[in-house]
């Protein structure tokens, strides 16, 4: 995360948010492979949550989105290539 950007309400900003997605979803699909993609946003939010608790409430709301919609995605343009 770069960091460079503060919030006044104690959220991350959009910049750092899209880092941490991109982590997360790139995490899941190596532990999961193509079963990532089969994952709700409901099994993200937990299986992200033990390292997302210290985070904004809305940080924690709208993490889960991100991540499965680059899950979503990466399904898209992977079996589009097949």
């Amino acid at each position: 995360m770069r960091g460079r950007e503060y919030s006044t309400n104690g959220t991350l900003p959009e910049r750092d948010l899209q880092d941490l997605s991109d982590h997360f979803a790139l995490r899941l699909y190596q532990k999961l492979g193509h079963r990532a993609y089969g994952l709700t946003r409901q099994d993200v939010a937990e299986v992200i949550r033990p390292y997302t608790e210290e985070l904004a409430h809305e940080d924690r709301r709208v993490l889960p989105w991100l991540i499965w919609n680059l899950l979503q995605e990466g399904m898209e343009v992977e079996f589009s290539m097949s």
